[in-house]
């Protein structure tokens, strides 16, 4: 979802492209779970924005946040909480 009014910073191509690289993240990570346990969660630091993603019962929510914003981790928490 996107909120009204916002002008999104990818174009549609360009995201169908980074949710592509996501996928494959965690499709490769499908495989390393019984040696190191269930990804939690990814935070991805880019200059003008971080992406927090998540996943459950193989739905994948990504989630980008304002740069500036502090409390990353409190938002991770309530994520985790509504899903």
């Amino acid at each position: 979802m996107i909120k009204p009014n916002l002008k999104p910073l990818l174009q549609s191509e360009d995201f169908k492209n980074e949710l592509f690289v996501i996928s494959t993240l965690i499709s490769l990570r499908k495989d390393s779970v019984g040696a190191i346990g269930k990804l939690e969660h990814v935070v991805l630091e880019h200059q003008k924005i971080t992406i927090i993603i998540l996943q459950k019962n193989n739905v994948t929510y990504y989630v980008s946040v304002n740069r500036k914003e502090k409390g990353v981790e409190k938002i991770i928490a309530l994520i985790k909480k509504t899903i």
